[in-house]
């Protein structure tokens, strides 16, 4: 071990450095874990097969959990559970929450964003020095106050939202909106929470404060696309030669489930998912083994046109070798496999089309216009409410899957029109024609 630099982390009585000589080469290519073992009076060492220093971290804190001598829910002394918010530090709790929550969600990228911007307010508290009322040094106590709340606000809303490539390079910024900042504060509740809640407890102290009101804060997107902006977008997407099918499918499946971006682009055809079968009149955007969440996903009626591109993703994930099916099936693919989403095709396709690119035009906007349409198309309140998942399921939901006749009329009117204005447009090939697989008798799905 070398000692000449500082670690990579600590905590506790653990660091993390590479395993060097004195020479300064490396004996192992992974990173290592090191600590004081005072019963054998010696430094110990354990690799964590690793040479990703996120990845390694994580082995740190694992090992520093599983250790009831240094977690901060043990007495160090006598072994008996005990639980201070003062003495557990900000830091380490939300290490703990990534750790044994944060990571295990779908949406693990957005919580560890959050949860970034508010260990970049204690590292921007840090370097003011002798000046910082705040820091990495903060404990659960401190940061469960409305006095750490109101600073952490008062300097995000100074923090500009920044846009990386794949190589962290920033590639632009927009001013963060106060959404944006309550987004960080209730996700710095759910870490205090989970640190008072953990068992032992790890924590005495609760925040006294909440994020402020969505309505307060949500600026209301305004802007609404038309038939004829659908049109063009779906016409660019289905031109011949281009590789938009992930962008055309992405854009199909919107229209006929009104479904929010990250539900769209999870639906997928594999009988494991149990979402959509051949024959199968309903899909449910939920696929099986995820949780529903508030933003709850629903179970719609198959519109003729949807249907025809399910079953020929279906056609295609079942002529593939059982060994390669793994990860195949999505609606929403490029060349085979799922997207996270289709924003950079997004961006093309505005700039192309020479529409407006900014927040108000992200591809969230399909889901608000297509609302609108279909509303002012006769839609009812009670059907467009159960057809977007916004109306709380009662038990009798849980038994009578709805069919939404009006809502399934508004957009059925849609896409004839679509048709219309860009003939073939919306069909899976480049003919306009329905998909000769269509009325193929597919294999059922077990279960």
């Amino acid at each position: 071990m070398s000692g000449r630099a500082a670690p990579v982390y600590n905590r506790g009585k653990y660091w993390l450095e590479w395993d060097e000589r004195a020479d300064g080469t490396r004996r192992s290519p992974y990173l290592t874990i090191f600590w004081y073992d005072p019963d054998a009076r010696r430094i110990r060492s354990s690799s964590t097969s690793t040479d990703v220093e996120d990845e390694a971290i994580i082995a740190l804190d694992r090992r520093y959990l599983a250790d009831a001598s240094e977690g901060p829910a043990f007495c160090p002394t006598c072994g008996h559970p005990t639980a201070q918010a003062k003495s557990y530090l900000l830091t380490d709790a939300i290490a703990d929450y990534n750790l044994e929550w944060g990571r295990t969600r779908t949406s693990a990228d957005t919580i560890e964003g959050r949860l970034k911007h508010v260990v970049d307010f204690l590292e921007a508290e840090d370097a003011k020095g002798e000046e910082a009322r705040f820091g990495l040094g903060t404990t659960c106590a401190i940061a469960c106050g409305t006095v750490f709340a109101t600073a952490l606000r008062a300097w995000s809303r100074t923090q500009p939202v920044l846009f990386r490539n794949g190589k962290k390079e920033v590639t632009g910024s927009r001013p963060r909106s106060p959404a944006s900042t309550e987004a960080s504060i209730a996700q710095l509740i759910a870490v205090l929470n989970h640190a008072a809640n953990a068992e032992p407890p790890r924590s005495d102290k609760r925040p006294i404060y909440k994020p402020l009101p969505a309505q307060q804060v949500q600026r209301k997107r305004r802007t609404r696309i038309g038939v004829a902006e659908l049109a063009a977008m779906l016409r660019y997407a289905a031109e011949p030669g281009k590789q938009r099918g992930s962008l055309h499918a992405f854009l199909v499946a919107s229209i006929c489930t009104v479904a929010r971006p990250g539900a769209v682009v999870d639906i997928n055809v594999a009988p494991e998912r149990l979402q959509w079968w051949p024959g199968a009149e309903a899909i449910d955007l939920n696929p099986q083994g995820r949780t529903q969440t508030k933003k709850h996903r629903a179970i719609l009626p198959v519109l003729p046109l949807l249907g025809e591109w399910l079953q020929a993703e279906l056609d295609d994930y079942l002529a593939l070798p059982i060994e390669q099916r793994p990860g195949r099936g999505f609606l929403v693919n490029y060349h085979g496999r799922g997207v996270q989403d289709v924003d950079r095709a997004w961006d093309t396709m505005l700039r192309n089309l020479q529409f407006p690119i900014g927040r108000e035009w992200r591809s969230y906007v399909l889901r608000h216009s297509l609302a609108t349409l279909a509303r002012n198309r006769g839609a009812t309140l009670w059907d467009l409410e159960g057809f977007m998942g916004h109306r709380a399921s009662s038990q009798t939901e849980v038994y009578a899957i709805g069919e939404f006749p009006t809502a399934k009329a508004a957009l059925q009117s849609i896409i004839s029109e679509i048709e219309t204005l860009a003939p073939g447009s919306l069909h899976r090939n480049d003919t306009g024609a329905s998909s000769p697989n269509a009325e193929r008798r597919g294999v059922k799905m077990s279960g």
